[in-house]
């Protein structure tokens, strides 16, 4: 090899070697940059969301107040509910500017402005029947109509998730790093509507001086559930390493004011309530002291927020910092290289013009040769880029296939899975039972059905609480998993229900499989409420294909019908079906 062409190949390799890693690099970071941008804008829209959400929940507050004022309402009551609709209606304009103004998908945007709309007419709506109640004398507000009033405002609140669900989505997809964040957020922006929810179940029995209601009570207890729940999953959330010093004081903060002051407030009222209904304090001096014990909360979400907007900061600095860096130094380095290979050119190479264009010309005949280094904006070099651009075309196209690929197979297994306990879910059983049975038949191997249903759930979960009932669930899977032979199949049918099938099973083996099935969930530990030990029993049914080889369905019915029978026969046992399925 001549040395002018073997100087074009080592120039032409360090050229692409550095474009490629460059290139890439950059690539890279540029996308970093764009995505942190762009989380950093959907954090802003998703804060005006939870905003507009936490103004409508804080004009409950000065609404429950007015419903108890009488006729004329006090000059103070009347400007502060004039101040707090003032002030969502703010929150929602500013919500509908950014949702508008938001660079996203046609279909995306006019859901967003749709969903928003409906949520706008809706307090519209609620503030008119409210208004209707304030125009009636305090006599004749009766605990119904007080009642629907507030309804009314709480029911704006759900209507607000199709705004912020999307938003934070869009979010945690933009920057997945922000996903803790986000979520702890959305944890507390809940917290506090549930909070505020709860005081607005005081306000008709507040304003009518009256013992709670059956219903009314009811209420207070699912929301004092839910908000339990919602303390649970922020603890849980909070326990991360990362945590930044401001979020773990605005915790502590919740936990002493709301947890602490505002729960007691709420507890010496539910004595009352409960009793003569003589509260000592109207509603609009239960949310003067109950109202400023939830903005914590609100601190809360602030700082998470903020600590999400600080990550997403942080990220899109880092990526530009590299990004800057990395255009530099291979700016640096090409410039040096060109000037190198300029100096060599016109000192060395010029008298080897001819041969290095005989070299060329036997070159472009060549298909298997690398393609060389253009020293000049010519046709040459416009085919080197398109057929580089090509090179880079089919690369992503094949990443993107890959991509899809894997998200079809990720949707198809979530699909035919049940979210809590990981087994098939009863799509996916029935497909797959179909099948097995069919082979099954052809060659004559016996199969069985057998149906497990979990004891006393119900009481379970009313009981210990839902947590508790999952975990039963989950330890009645694991031993269900345990116990699969090979060719079984398992699946959770719903509720407390789980489905096997079971091969080259018989009448002759009859009920071993079940009851050992049964022993051992009887002998797993299932920790409920204040981690009490519970024992958990099943009662089954089995049926079997041995006998006329029967469908799917009346081999479900039939294995149905038998647990229903060990049900009634006083649980915690397994019995097998009839011979026929009728």
């Amino acid at each position: 090899m001549q040395l002018s062409r073997m100087l074009h190949l080592l120039g032409a390799l360090v050229l692409v070697a550095t474009m490629v890693l460059v290139g890439r690099l950059a690539t890279t970071e540029w996308q970093s940059v764009h995505k942190a941008s762009e989380s950093l804008r959907l954090l802003e829209q998703l804060q005006r969301g939870l905003v507009a959400v936490e103004m409508v929940s804080r004009e409950r507050g000065p609404t429950n107040g007015a419903l108890g004022d009488a006729l004329p309402m006090a000059q103070p009551r009347a400007q502060a509910l004039q101040e707090a609709r003032a002030r969502t209606d703010q929150a929602f304009e500013a919500l509908r500017q950014a949702v508008a103004a938001a660079p996203r998908s046609t279909a995306d945007g006019i859901h967003l402005v749709q969903s928003l709309q409906t949520a706008r007419s809706a307090l519209v709506q609620a503030r008119a029947d409210v208004d209707q109640v304030l125009a009636l004398p305090q006599a004749q507000r009766s605990a119904e109509a007080i009642r629907d009033a507030v309804q009314g405002m709480v029911a704006v609140v759900p209507l607000l998730s199709p705004v912020t669900n999307p938003l934070a989505s869009a979010a945690q997809h933009a920057y997945p790093a922000l996903g803790d964040d986000v979520q702890g957020a959305r944890l507390a922006a809940a917290l506090r509507e549930y909070a505020g929810l709860l005081g607005s179940h005081f306000a008709a029995a507040l304003v009518k001086a009256q013992p709670f209601s059956a219903a009314e009570r009811r209420a207070i207890d699912e929301t004092r559930g839910r908000i339990a729940q919602l303390r649970t999953l922020v603890e849980l959330r909070l326990q991360l390493p990362d945590e930044a010093p401001s979020v773990s004081q605005a915790w502590s903060t919740v936990e002493a004011r709301y947890f602490g002051v505002a729960q007691a407030l709420l507890g010496q009222v539910l004595v009352q309530g409960d009793g003569d209904g003589h509260y000592g304090l109207s509603a609009a001096e239960f949310a003067a002291l109950y109202v400023p014990e939830m903005n914590p909360i609100l601190a809360l979400r602030d700082a998470l927020l903020a600590q999400a907007r600080d990550r997403a900061q942080q990220e899109h600095q880092r990526a530009l910092r590299v990004l800057v860096w990395a255009l530099a130094g291979s700016g640096a380095l090409l410039l040096v290289l060109g000037g190198a290979l300029y100096v060599i050119q016109h000192r060395v190479l010029q008298p080897l013009a001819k041969t290095t264009r005989a070299l060329k010309a036997l070159a472009n005949n060549d298909l298997q040769a690398p393609l060389p280094v253009p020293l000049a904006e010519d046709e040459m070099s416009a085919v080197i880029g398109a057929v580089r651009a090509l090179q880079g075309q089919t690369r992503r196209r094949q990443d993107l296939e890959r991509e899809r690929d894997l998200l079809i197979e990720q949707l198809r297994e979530q699909s035919e899975t049940d979210y809590l306990t990981g087994l098939p879910n009863r799509r996916a059983f029935i497909t797959q039972a179909r099948t097995a049975l069919a082979q099954a038949t052809r060659y004559g191997v016996d199969m069985a059905v057998l149906v497990l249903d979990v004891d006393w759930f119900k009481q379970l979960n009313d009981s210990l609480g839902h947590a508790a009932g999952d975990k039963a669930l989950l330890a009645v899977a694991d031993v269900v998993r345990t116990e699969l032979r090979e060719g079984d199949l398992a699946a959770r049918f719903g509720g407390e229900e789980f489905v096997l099938l079971l091969s080259h099973c018989n009448r002759e083996q009859g009920l071993q499989f079940p009851n050992r099935l049964r022993e051992k969930v009887a002998a797993a530990q299932v920790m409920g409420a204040a981690d009490p030990e519970v024992r958990v029993t099943v009662s089954l049914g089995i049926a079997d294909s041995a006998h006329g080889g029967w469908g799917l369905d009346a081999l479900l019915s039939a294995a149905d019908a038998a647990m229903y029978r060990a049900k009634n026969a006083g649980r915690n046992r397994a019995v097998a079906a009839s011979v026929s399925p009728d």
